[in-house]
């Protein structure tokens, strides 16, 4: 196969990070599919078909794909099962390769060009907490921390403004759209432009082992164990035993 054969290949990218799912599908000439759905709880009723439509309508073979990229988190952990369970359920019959893409740095990288100054993506994690990360000209200011809305709204009034900030973390938090002297960026960068997410897949690193979901968290369920194993039968000890069978 030609070097120019294996180029035009495509690329399949998944996010579920958040309420809205995209598919995307394309090479690095550009975008063939993109599909996005508002579907809160709903990516595993939605994922599929989703993916099925990228491939049927452009009469791509799943074993044509270059590679799979998925975004990775943090996000919601239903939402990034699925997706990466989706992806490695795809790519072991064809052994198609793999790749993780991190959510705040698509964020980020695609707000750039449109700043002068640092950017600080704020995405929801559960009710007063947010995921937290810094960007300046191009580059993280570190990694991405979960954080509650408070020390989120101490730390970015500490830093020298002004600041650019977006993210679903700072729409659903009016602490954080009340900080004096930061602006806030448009709402339609708050999720991941369809080239965007194709951009970052054709330049991911990959690989044939699935990349792990970047969990930094506990999830709601654990907090909630003793109800739900209680709705169950299942004494609380024997259920918190099997929590690592999921990790």
């Amino acid at each position: 196969m030609t070097s120019s054969a294996i180029s035009a290949r495509p690329y399949l990218a998944l996010n579920c990070a958040e309420e809205r799912i995209q598919v995307v599908l394309g090479t690095s000439e550009g975008l063939l599919f993109s599909e996005e759905v508002l579907c809160p709880g709903q990516s595993i009723r939605h994922l599929p078909t989703a993916m099925e439509r990228a491939l049927r309508v452009h009469g791509t073979a799943a074993g044509d794909l270059a590679g799979i990229a998925c975004v990775r988190g943090p996000g919601s952990f239903t939402g990034l099962r699925i997706a990466h369970a989706a992806m490695y359920g795809l790519s072991r019959p064809f052994a198609i390769p793999m790749a993780g893409l991190s959510y705040l740095e698509l964020l980020g990288a695609q707000a750039t060009p449109f700043t002068q100054g640092e950017i600080w993506v704020l995405t929801y994690a559960r009710k007063a907490q947010v995921y937290m990360q810094g960007f300046s000209a191009g580059q993280n200011l570190g990694p991405v921390r979960p954080m509650r809305v408070t020390e989120a709204a101490s730390f970015l009034t500490s830093r020298p403004g002004p600041l650019f900030l977006l993210g679903s973390g700072v729409r659903k938090n009016p602490d954080l759209q009340r900080l004096a002297g930061h602006k806030h960026l448009p709402a339609s960068l708050d999720t991941p432009m369809p080239a965007a997410l194709l951009a970052a897949a054709c330049a991911a690193e990959y690989s044939c082992d699935p990349p792990a979901p970047l969990y930094l968290r506990k999830s709601d369920a654990e907090d909630n164990i003793e109800a739900i194993a209680r709705t169950r039968g299942i004494p609380s000890d024997e259920a918190r035993r099997h929590i690592p069978d999921f990790e």
